[in-house]
């Protein structure tokens, strides 16, 4: 069993559906952390500003919309996380941790793990393949892909 673990979630269903196997895979006096990454503002303005933009130009954006987003962003894992301790709490785990980071969920999970030295990392996968996947790119792959040395448990959820 695993002592210092790292469980990703974005609060989806196929993310939660990890958290009733954590007690499975990592021992029960062992930490877990369980980590949301959440857009940054300029993550958000780059997706919602006009193309061609140049600042100092009188295009219309307004950072704080950008800023109520990642408000919504921000409150939305804490609520998801609250929930994610409970469950892992009531499953049996004795230090359970919980973190929102903030960029580009693969390399922020990579960046976490390697510097909080965990030993193992859980992850729900959507199971996208082909065109889905290229378009809308998969975290799980990434993180599978770029962290070395470290085991990457992925569970695909079912429909039940």
């Amino acid at each position: 069993m695993y002592r210092n673990a790292l469980v990703a979630t974005d609060g989806s269903g196929t993310a939660e559906s990890v958290f009733q196997h954590v007690h499975e895979v990592v021992d029960p006096d062992g930490t877990v952390l369980v980590v949301q990454v959440i857009d940054e503002v300029s993550h958000v303005l780059a997706r919602t500003t006009p193309a061609g933009f140049e600042f100092g130009m009188g295009a219309a954006y307004d950072p704080d919309v950008a800023d109520a987003i990642v408000g919504a962003q921000r409150k939305a894992a804490e609520e998801h996380l609250a929930e994610a301790q409970r469950i892992l709490e009531a499953s049996g785990m004795r230090h359970v941790e919980t973190a929102i980071l903030s960029g580009i969920p693969g390399d922020t999970i990579v960046r976490e793990v390697t510097e909080r030295g965990n030993d193992v990392v859980l992850m729900g996968t959507h199971g996208r393949s082909g065109l889905r996947r290229t378009v809308l790119g998969s975290v799980a792959d990434y993180v599978l892909r770029h962290l070395d040395g470290v085991p990457v448990v992925l569970l695909h959820a079912t429909e039940e």
